[in-house]
């Protein structure tokens, strides 16, 4: 008898904490965080030094405050030179929520320089369909495309390339003696995407490994169990990646963990030598 209580108890015990972690994973995932961010680049020329980007990431027709203002209130109190939209601001689950992320293009557009590349997620619902909604928004859609920035006579090269796209088409897009940013939706593919010799890779894709423990995400779109680009910087030879956790939740029933979204303020710094 007494050994069925004992169980009673402990299974009551297991019930009740394993529902706080999904209050608090669902209370959590309605909240989000600017996480900043320097890098140093080689090659970074001395008049870029300071030059900050905000990403938002995976955004999933996610919105924060009535008619999603709170993310672009926060926007409008930071610094920064350009967004940059990497990739899954649609979500293909979702169709009826697709005006929140539009909503969200046509705000940020309005403000700042803004440009957009391709997730998985655009891809599947029908590419060229939304890349004309969103250009019409006035966001810029790199679509396989190099933009050039120009500072005193020095050059910084942004690339953006589609969801599914190859090293070998980003080659042509390179120039080999200009630093250059690549969008990029998946981070898994830093090996590949390195060898073009691009000098930093952003990224999202992993949603901080959706469940994250002792720093490190648990499970995540193509890179499976305990995934290796979840979240922050990793090099690949001289190659960067900063990999952002992302501002939205895919899953709509179970909640992010321990990895509240986020939005990215990464500036972007010469080598301190």
């Amino acid at each position: 008898m007494e050994r069925g209580i004992g169980l009673l108890y402990l299974l009551a015990i297991i019930i009740i904490l394993g529902l706080g972690l999904l209050l608090y994973g669902w209370w959590d995932t309605n909240r989000f965080d600017v996480r900043r961010t320097e890098i140093e680049l080689d090659r970074l020329p001395r008049a870029f030094d300071g030059f900050t980007i905000l990403q938002v990431s995976d955004l999933h027709n996610r919105t924060y405050g009535k008619d999603g203002m709170d993310m672009i209130r926060t926007m409008e109190g930071l610094s920064f030179d350009c967004v940059v939209i990497t990739g899954d601001l649609l979500d293909r689950h979702r169709p009826q929520r697709r005006a929140n992320g539009y909503r969200f293009a046509e705000e940020v557009a309005r403000r700042w320089p803004a440009y957009f590349i391709q997730g998985n997620h655009e891809w599947r619902i029908g590419w060229e369909e939304i890349k004309d909604d969103l250009a019409k928004r006035g966001l810029c859609v790199l679509d396989n495309e190099t933009v050039t920035w120009e500072r005193d006579g020095a050059r910084l090269d942004l690339i953006g390339v589609m969801a599914k796209a190859t090293a070998e088409e980003i080659w042509p897009l390179v120039s080999p003696d200009v630093c250059a940013i690549l969008l990029a939706h998946h981070p898994e593919k830093i090996g590949s995407y390195a060898q073009t010799g691009v000098d930093l890779i952003l990224s999202g894709h992993a949603h901080g490994g959706h469940v994250r423990l002792f720093g490190h995400g648990l499970f995540s779109p193509d890179q499976g169990v305990l995934p290796r680009y979840t979240s922050g910087v990793y090099e690949c030879g001289r190659t960067m990646l900063y990999v952002s956790r992302g501002a939205g939740n895919h899953t709509v029933l179970l909640p992010r963990l321990f990895n509240r979204p986020e939005i990215d303020l990464i500036t972007l710094k010469t080598p301190s030598r």
